[in-house]
């Protein structure tokens, strides 16, 4: 649960259930001067929310469809949808429900929230919540909308839901932590799948993102990778990314940007236009383990290497990494962005046990321009690339070892040099190679 001081007490819940019936009056007037049919059944259901909370009792909703305006929720809101499905639909041009003042909790269950396609502003979803310190949503539906679900300060569990069809993100955390986001279904989003972030928090996070179906992520707000990805986890830590089915983004499956300590592990990840995963721009001790990609730019990057502890400590190991192509949605980046690697690390970065097939450039790429320090290559499987290894020369760059690796039917050459992406050696894989290369270890590899 996230630390969060709401003390329970029955004044406290009074006061929420009186914020939250305050719209009352004025769907009351809408309803009898305009006859409005909305703000009568918006009325009908803040009444019957705000009198089940003071009762501290679940509110029932009624089958089938209801549309409604804005909403606000009391202490200990509870609504669940009725048996053959109740609908909620948006009436007006904003957000569904949010609440007013921190909440210890809030639950939903076996509802349908439709956005009906209304304009939501940016910085707002259809279900907001600020600072609840257990938001519990199990079975629920979100759709046809902006951003579905926008969380401030937040934890709690988000389980067996499905997010579809819409123009922003799913699931938006904003300095959120202990967040469980479980078994949902998340489909036709035009910027991410799931958002996890904060904002220099630097405190404890927590949070799992597990056995997920993401699938069909679009790039709507453009940018060069803060949209587009199945998840994206930034400037917090520690955060599980696992078990999650992820396909076809417009940029990578997962992204940790500035994340610490983010594990992403046992992914099914399918079909990007970028990296399939990242770890970049200061991160620190991520893991990437027995994850299986395919079909993409390239495979999985720990880059951005400035020095320890900043874009430093990687374990990439035991990844299937497969059908790398030459489609990326970045051009003016070019080679600086080194795609079509399986693997890539830079800096306190151990490279152990990962499978490449395929690659058109190299399976292993240990370094880059002058980021190359601390870079272990080990026991790796480097199956039909155009190279199996290649490290990095430019500048004066730190201790690389490769040690140990598997190589079959290297296109080109087995291991090499390289200046920026140019090949500065031969293949000193070949029995009688002399390796003289600076800080740079080679030894026990095998050429099968």
């Amino acid at each position: 649960m996230i630390e969060l001081h709401v003390p329970r007490t029955r004044r406290r819940l009074l006061a929420t259930v009186a914020r939250a019936a305050g719209l009352i009056p004025f769907y009351s007037a809408m309803a009898r001067s305009q006859s409005d049919p909305v703000a009568a059944a918006t009325l009908d259901f803040i009444a019957g929310m705000t009198e089940a909370a003071r009762a501290q009792k679940a509110y029932r909703l009624k089958r089938g469809v209801t549309t409604i305006y804005r909403v606000v929720l009391p202490e200990g809101a509870h609504l669940v949808g009725a048996p053959g499905g109740s609908i909620l639909r948006l009436g007006y041009d904003g957000g569904m429900l949010a609440n007013e003042g921190p909440l210890r909790s809030v639950t939903l269950e076996d509802i349908v929230f439709d956005g009906a396609n209304r304009p939501i502003n940016d910085a707002f979803g259809l279900l907001n919540f600020y600072d609840v310190a257990q938001v519990a949503m199990e079975n629920c539906t979100v759709r046809n909308s902006a951003t579905g679900l926008f969380q401030h300060r937040c934890g709690g569990r988000i389980r067996l839901c499905s997010f579809q069809d819409l123009t922003g993100t799913a699931i938006h955390d904003d300095n959120c932590a202990g967040m469980v986001i479980d078994a949902n279904r998340i489909r036709r989003c035009g910027d991410n799948g799931i958002h996890h972030w904060s904002l220099h928090s630097k405190r404890h996070d927590g949070s799992r993102i597990s056995n997920n179906v993401i699938m069909d992520i679009s790039n709507r707000s453009g940018g060069v990778g803060m949209f587009g990805n199945g998840v994206r986890v930034a400037e917090c830590g520690p955060v599980t990314v696992e078990n999650n089915v992820i396909e076809r983004c417009a940029y990578t499956a997962v992204r940790n940007s500035g994340g610490w300590d983010v594990v992403v592990a046992d992914n099914r990840c399918k079909s990007f236009n970028e990296k399939a995963m990242y770890a970049e721009f200061g991160f620190r001790n991520a893991t990437f383990r027995n994850n299986v990609i395919a079909d993409c730019g390239a495979g999985i990057s720990a880059t951005n290497y400035l020095g320890p502890g900043d874009g430093a400590g990687a374990l990439i190991a035991g990844n299937v990494i497969s059908g790398l192509r030459p489609s990326h949605p970045d051009k003016e980046f070019g080679p600086r962005m080194a795609w079509l690697h399986g693997v890539h690390g830079e800096g306190d970065v151990r490279m152990v046990g990962n499978t490449i097939v395929g690659s058109p450039a190299v399976g292993v790429l240990a370094g880059f321009f002058q980021a190359r320090n601390n870079v272990v290559v080990e026991a790796n499987h480097l199956i039909d690339n155009e190279y199996a290894i290649g490290f990095a020369t430019q500048g004066d760059p730190g201790p690389c070892e490769i040690i140990e690796n598997e190589m079959r039917g290297s296109k080109k050459a087995n291991i090499v040099a390289m200046f920026q992406e140019r090949i500065v050696s031969g293949d000193l894989a070949v029995p009688g190679a002399v390796n003289s290369f600076k800080n740079v270890v080679i030894r026990g590899n095998r050429v099968l």
